[in-house]
């Protein structure tokens, strides 16, 4: 029995330190698990986030490309009409000194001529200045998606930047994972194998304590019945010693001899009943102490079970 204890006692430690290992197997496994899903998620939005900014840079340069085209047709446009404002301003000088040189019929014609020079050099300069204004508009625009496309291909470096380290810690947890998980399933396996033993342990320790104290009890009980027979003999003895001393009075009468051994009989009848008595209440109270010491054993081996 004391070999047994001592085998369950060292699975029990034995059980204690694999348990101890496989917690902390599982708590690193854990974090591994959470760096992987936070790496893989962090790829996940990096490509996300770049598929959103190239989109973004697209229309942007599209745009911008727009903008442009439209920013040179209106240069065009420009130079074409300050061109032919050059143009109509010479043929009004040439007007001018027409009506101012030429006969009469010549300075009417010049007139004419020169009131329809104003006219176009009027739409002319209103078209310049329309055209001035849009080309602000536009050039204000195009700055604008020149910082716009500037600052998404700054997002789209620090992405790119970003998704190395994240590839490397995606590497890293999946090689810890590929190393942790087969060392813990391996702890679980013992665990349980320990666990099996050191019940089947437990289980035979506590057949054996039953039998140990049910071997102690009858031990005692045997004990407690001798000790009984010995009280008897002693009251019997006791009992002879009176009869003998009263057969030696001679001045009583058989009567008071006949009284006296009635009344010594029932005296040490009493005694031995209340001796019997008190035995068996103590075999009583030990069978009552044994079932509870029962209940006790099995509560305490379910509970190690779990």
């Amino acid at each position: 029995m004391a070999s047994l204890s001592a085998m369950a006692k060292s699975y029990r430690a034995r059980k204690e330190a694999v348990a101890k290992l496989r917690r902390q197997g599982e708590k690193k496994l854990k974090e591994v698990l959470s760096q992987k899903r936070r790496s893989h998620s962090g790829l996940v939005s990096i490509e996300r986030k770049k598929e959103d900014i190239i989109r973004n840079r697209d229309h942007a340069t599209q745009t911008l490309t727009q903008y442009l085209a439209q920013k040179d047709s209106i240069e065009r446009l420009k130079i074409a009409a300050e061109e032919r404002l050059r143009q109509e301003q010479n043929a009004r000088d040439e007007a001018k000194q027409q009506s101012e040189y030429g006969g009469p019929e010549e300075k009417t014609a010049s007139i004419q001529r020169l009131k329809i020079i104003e006219d176009k050099i009027a739409e002319l300069h209103a078209e310049i200045k329309q055209r001035e204004g849009a080309e602000t508009r536009i050039h204000a625009l195009i700055e604008n998606l020149q910082k716009v496309k500037a600052k998404l291909d700054g997002q789209l470096k620090n992405q790119i930047h970003a998704k190395p380290g994240l590839l490397e810690q995606l590497k890293s947890s999946q090689k810890a994972e590929a190393s942790l998980r087969p060392r813990v399933q391996s702890l679980v396996k013992r665990e349980a194998q320990t666990a099996k033993v050191l019940q089947s342990a437990v289980k035979k320790l506590a057949i054996l304590e039953v039998a140990r104290k049910k071997a102690a009890r009858k031990k005692a009980a045997r004990r407690a019945m001798l000790k009984a027979k010995l009280r008897r003999a002693k009251l019997k003895a006791k009992l002879r010693s009176a009869m003998l001393k009263a057969k030696r009075r001679r001045s009583t009468s058989k009567k008071t001899r006949s009284r006296t051994m009635k009344r010594l009989k029932k005296r040490i009848g009493r005694k031995i009943k209340s001796r019997v008595r008190k035995v068996k209440r103590k075999i009583a109270k030990r069978k009552i102490k044994r079932k509870v010491t029962k209940r006790k054993a099995r509560r305490s081996a379910k509970a190690r079970r779990r």
